[in-house]
């Protein structure tokens, strides 16, 4: 795992300049694959924007506890996450077509209990006052 994310980490340094906004996106959702591949609540909890609202009327409370539920019934996870585009549509705004498939095994299964669940999303990103990038919204497609 760790050589996968640091394959991951060497091939998005190739991408883009290191300080633009594009990179930085990737950077972030980067960070937020590890973070629920860590399990780390607070780091998720982090990169979740304060107005966070979706189509389906989830707020940022919402999302995190369904987030949590998931990391709950999984003892494992692994995430492959590929960012299929990227579009700024205002300075600090940005639409990412991202395709993610997570493998996981669900808690209380042995064996051949391995789940694999892959989607399509748009994830809206905005960036904050301090310039992180922060997630604020996300449908599938």
């Amino acid at each position: 795992m760790k050589r996968l994310a640091l394959a991951l980490l060497v091939f998005l340094a190739g991408c883009a300049d290191p300080g633009s906004p594009e990179q930085q996106v990737r950077d972030t959702i980067l960070q937020a694959e590890l973070a629920a591949e860590a399990r780390d609540m607070g780091a998720i909890r982090d990169l979740v924007h304060d107005e966070y609202q979706d189509r389906s009327g989830r707020d940022r409370r919402m999302l995190l506890n369904q987030v949590r539920l998931y990391l709950m019934a999984r003892q494992s996870l692994e995430l492959l996450v590929k960012v299929n585009d990227i579009k700024f549509t205002a300075n600090d705004f940005a639409e990412v077509d991202v395709t993610a498939a997570g493998l996981g095994l669900r808690a209380g299964m042995e064996g051949l209990g391995l789940t694999a669940d892959g989607d399509h999303y748009q994830i809206d990103l905005a960036r904050d006052d301090d310039g992180n990038w922060l997630l604020i919204g996300a449908r599938p497609l």
